[in-house]
C-alpha cells in the first residue's frame, strides 16, 4: 500500500466561475488558474501522483502548455487515473477536505463526491469530501482565496 498527500490553493477573483469537485459552484467570484483552478481536484491528482511517487500535477499539466489553458480538471484526473493503471495501481480511497469560507457548500458535497468518484471510476463510498472554515483568520478566512488537502491510499 501507498499513501499520498495533496494540497493546493488558489485566489478567489471576479470574473472567473467557482468550480470545485467538477461541480459548478454559483458565487460572484472564482479561483485565479491556469486550468479551471478546481483546488480540491487538484489536490486530490498530487495526492495520487504523490503516492505513486510520479511527481505532481505541473510535471504531468504544466500551466506553461497552452494545451492546458482553462482545462477541465476532471478531465485531468481521468488523464491521471489512467497513468496509474498503466503503473497497476488501484485507488483504495480518498479523502479530502476543503478550507473555505464562503460560499457555503453543503448542498455540493454529495454531486462533488460523485464527479470525482465518476472520474477514478471507483464507488462512491471510496470518496469522502468534507469542508472547514478557518472562522475568518488566514486567507481562506478572509475570502482571499480557498485550499484543498487530499490524502489518498493505492495498492497494487
Amino acid at each position: 500500500m501507498r499513501i499520498g498527500h495533496g494540497y493546493d490553493t488558489h485566489r478567489l477573483v471576479p470574473g472567473r466561475k467557482l468550480i470545485l469537485g467538477g461541480i459548478d459552484i454559483p458565487f460572484e467570484r472564482g479561483l485565479l488558474g491556469h486550468s479551471d483552478a478546481d483546488v480540491l481536484v487538484h489536490s486530490v491528482i498530487d495526492a495520487l501522483l504523490g503516492a505513486a511517487a510520479m511527481g505532481d500535477i505541473g510535471t504531468h499539466f504544466p500551466a506553461d502548455n497552452s494545451k492546458y489553458k482553462d482545462a477541465d480538471s476532471i478531465e485531468l484526473l481521468k488523464d491521471t487515473a489512467s497513468m496509474l493503471r498503466a503503473k497497476g495501481y488501484k485507488i483504495g480511497n480518498i479523502d479530502a477536505t476543503l478550507i473555505i469560507q464562503n460560499p457555503k457548500i453543503a448542498p455540493y458535497i454529495v454531486p462533488m463526491r460523485e464527479k470525482i468518484a465518476g472520474a477514478l471510476e471507483l464507488e462512491l463510498d471510496r470518496v469522502s469530501v468534507k469542508a472547514t472554515t478557518e472562522e475568518g483568520m488566514g486567507f481562506t478566512g478572509t475570502g482571499e482565496g480557498i485550499s484543498a488537502h487530499a490524502v489518498v491510499l493505492l495498492h497494487s
